[in-house]
């Protein structure tokens, strides 16, 4: 039980560190849409463009390829120490990884949007009623903050599905197995 609760806390850490660097990127590569002040400290979505729902765009795409790669990792990394370890910390892992995943996301929403929360209030409290000025990075879709513990879940899941199809779990190996011989039923 103690070691499927380090692999799962390793597994939780890791991946919620990663939102700090991921929220950082996105806050500087994400467009900023323009927006029109209506003087009373509120904006109008004017004039409309594509750059409204782009900054949502880049983040659901980052959180799709964070996603891609967690789910990879862990699994290796699992596999790894499964074999060394001759324990199944499979559940633990994938555990750590969604909840990890989804603070990972929370986390790179909330450095995303703080780090833009100042100018965009610092430019909307200069505006004049009409002045045009680049809007703060906002998450109207929320949907996207599940992309990246949907993404790690279901890529550890692939792979753990071909592990159990080949039959090649790494705790349930034999001892000839360690050894470069895997026994006759085992595909190579």
């Amino acid at each position: 039980m103690g070691r499927q609760l380090a692999m799962g806390g390793a597994a939780l850490g890791a991946v919620t560190v990663l939102g700090v660097p991921l929220g950082l990127l996105w806050w500087m590569i994400a467009p900023r849409a323009e927006v029109t002040a209506t003087g009373s400290g509120t904006t109008l979505p004017y004039p409309v463009s594509e750059t409204l729902f782009a900054a949502e765009g880049y983040f659901a795409i980052m959180t799709l390829v964070a996603g891609l790669v967690c789910g990879y990792v862990g699994y290796v990394v699992q596999y790894r120490f499964a074999a060394w370890l001759r324990a199944d910390l499979r559940l633990a892992t994938l555990l750590g990884l969604a909840v990890g995943a989804v603070a990972a996301s929370l986390i790179a929403w909330g450095i995303g949007v703080a780090l833009d929360a100042g100018d965009y209030e610092r430019a909307l409290a200069a505006a004049e009623r009409g002045d045009v000025i680049s809007s703060g990075l906002q998450l109207r879709s929320h949907s996207a903050l599940l992309l990246w513990p949907f993404v790690a879940v279901l890529q550890f899941g692939l792979f753990d599905a071909v592990s159990i199809w080949r039959h090649d779990l790494p705790h349930l190996r034999t001892d000839a197995s360690e050894h470069g011989s895997a026994p006759a039923e085992w595909p190579r």
